[in-house]
């Protein structure tokens, strides 16, 4: 809050009593209404931005005594209009930009000369919206060269004039856990340029709050620029400059996954190779069946002449004693008795014989 320019305010119209804050985002609307008494009727109306101890003039009405039916006025995106019936001026300011954040004052004029009414201090602020782990950068101008020389602060606004440092232009903090907001905030100030870079790292939900850009100068920080900031929670917490205790519960489960997927993929490598031996070793045996009767089919053959295969080159059969004559030497005695015994010599052959070659000889005996 401008101090100077509402102590000034006081001091120089006692007519104003208090001066209430109003705090808009941008692209937002305000609209004030300012009431006065009857014998400001025919006095111009104006909505005019106060800087130091000047009211400059930001929309102004028409003189009510040369133009009774203009009661209204548009300027911008300022608009004025005079309810003369309610003794009443309305302000309406649109599309919000955070260069209108200021003091500003209804006021009348008299005695060439412009006298506040009503008095506001408008706050516009950025609204942020951020992810966890994403990196927060803001710009903020000043345009009074006396700042130059101003030590200036990244704060967090705890209460309404009560704003808590976070980052500043004449230290650096030390690196401490990447939980702390301060060892995540760096600020920059460009005073050739007269602009403020702040930058935040690795956002994180608590992170969330209203902040100033601010002048850091005693009793208490100045604000020039107003950011709300709202981080998020963030569906993927894939980062390195995470704690590893909040990752665990992660990677444990994406190696339970992984894991899992592997005995299946091996498995399943296992399960088609298993089904194509088998399929290998069934049709082998198939076609060793089919050789097989096709081998009974040609062994059972109309064999040739025995004889020839007895027969080779360089093999002599052994003599076959078979066909050689056999004698037998018989003695008959006449008419012998049925007791007397009967004898007869045979010589056997000396070669053996085989059994399928054997013949059988038949000696027809008879005895008179």
């Amino acid at each position: 809050m401008e101090l100077r320019a509402l102590l000034l305010l006081l001091l120089c119209f006692p007519a104003i009593t208090s001066v209430t804050e109003e705090r808009r985002s941008e692209g937002s609307t305000l609209q004030i209404l300012c009431p006065y008494n009857a014998q400001l009727d025919l006095h111009k109306k104006a909505w005019c931005r106060v800087r130091g101890d000047e009211c400059e003039l930001s929309g102004e009405m028409l003189d009510p005594t040369q133009h009774p039916y203009r009661t209204r006025i548009t300027e911008g995106n300022i608009a004025i209009e005079d309810h003369a019936r309610n003794r009443t001026v309305s302000i309406t300011m649109t599309n919000l930009q955070v260069e209108d954040s200021g003091t500003y004052a209804c006021a009348f004029h008299l005695y060439s000369r412009y006298h506040p009414l009503k008095a506001i201090v408008l706050r516009v602020f950025k609204e942020l919206k951020k992810s966890e782990l994403d990196r927060l950068s803001v710009q903020c101008s000043y345009s009074k060269l006396e700042y130059e020389r101003d030590t200036k602060a990244w704060c967090r606004r705890e209460e309404q004039d009560k704003c808590n440092p976070v980052a500043r232009t004449d230290f650096s903090p030390t690196p401490r856990n990447i939980k702390d907001l301060a060892a995540r905030s760096s600020i920059q100030d460009d005073t050739r340029n007269r602009t403020i870079t702040i930058t935040v790292e690795k956002l994180q939900a608590q992170d969330s709050g209203m902040y100033w850009c601010a002048r850091y100068v005693a009793p208490a920080p100045t604000w020039i620029m107003e950011v709300s900031l709202s981080v998020s929670k963030s569906e993927y917490l894939w980062a390195t400059a995470v704690d590893a205790g909040s990752l665990q519960p992660h990677l444990a489960s994406c190696s339970n996954v992984n894991t899992f997927i592997l005995i299946s993929g091996i498995l399943s490598v296992l399960f088609i190779l298993a089904l194509i031996s088998l399929i290998t070793l069934f049709v082998r045996r198939r076609k060793q069946k089919r050789r097989g009767n096709r081998q009974e089919e040609h062994t059972y053959s109309k064999p040739e002449d025995i004889t020839q295969l007895h027969s080779s080159k360089g093999m002599e059969s052994p003599k076959d004693d078979s066909k050689d004559l056999k004698y037998a030497t018989l003695n008959f005695k006449p008419r012998p008795s049925p007791e007397d015994p009967l004898y007869c010599n045979i010589e056997p052959s000396q070669a053996p014989r085989k059994p399928q070659d054997e013949s059988v000889e038949y000696a027809v005996i008879a005895l008179k």
